[in-house]
């Protein structure tokens, strides 16, 4: 939430950011999503996922991990032809009765295995919360500690309050970023 968030900021931050939100990186594509008149959320899901997730994260990852093992990788839905399609699907098609990729499902039937079209969804997660509680936990605080020590990004108050909950997922993010700041910025 914007609170968890605020209270993460170093207090030179938190009073520096104090009258910004999360919505204004977002509001661009807002107003540029309504003018196209869909009012749907699952369209604005969809034209967030493109537009942010997708670029930075998605394809980036495919790309480096594809290329670390040398191979090519394709990404055979975002053909453009196959986007503006699937996006003029009516969303009771897409979504029928409550079952999400029902037009993709229906179209792999009979080359997909139905165990495999019928699963739960499926994440690529790290095990965070072993390595959390395990011997990476040292090394998570210490690193933290010396981040917050050596910036003043983050409050340590409360980043100490996350590690001691054992909010491994929340402690992972700051520690990469601890990470990614060590490397990259501060040698």
């Amino acid at each position: 939430t914007e609170t968890h968030k605020q209270r993460l900021l170093s207090p030179r931050l938190r009073r520096k950011f104090a009258s910004v939100s999360s919505w204004q990186a977002i509001e661009p594509l807002w107003k540029r999503f309504r003018g196209s008149g869909n009012r749907s959320n699952l369209a604005w899901m969809t034209y967030l996922d493109l537009n942010l997730r997708l670029p930075e994260l998605l394809l980036m990852r495919v790309d480096k991990m594809s290329m670390g093992a040398s191979l090519e990788a394709r990404e055979p839905f975002l053909d453009h032809v196959l986007v503006e399609l699937v996006f003029r699907i009516p969303e009771a098609t897409k979504t029928r009765d409550g079952v999400l990729k029902c037009v993709l499902k229906r179209a792999v039937q009979g080359i997909v295995p139905d165990s495999i079209i019928h699963r739960s969804k499926q994440g690529f997660g790290i095990p965070a919360q072993e390595w959390f509680m395990g011997r990476l936990g040292t090394r998570i605080r210490d690193e933290l500690a010396d981040f917050c020590a050596r910036t003043d990004f983050l409050d340590w108050k409360e980043v100490s309050r996350i590690l001691d909950q054992g909010r491994a997922a929340q402690a992972w993010y700051l520690f990469n970023f601890a990470l990614w700041w060590k490397t990259y910025v501060a040698s």
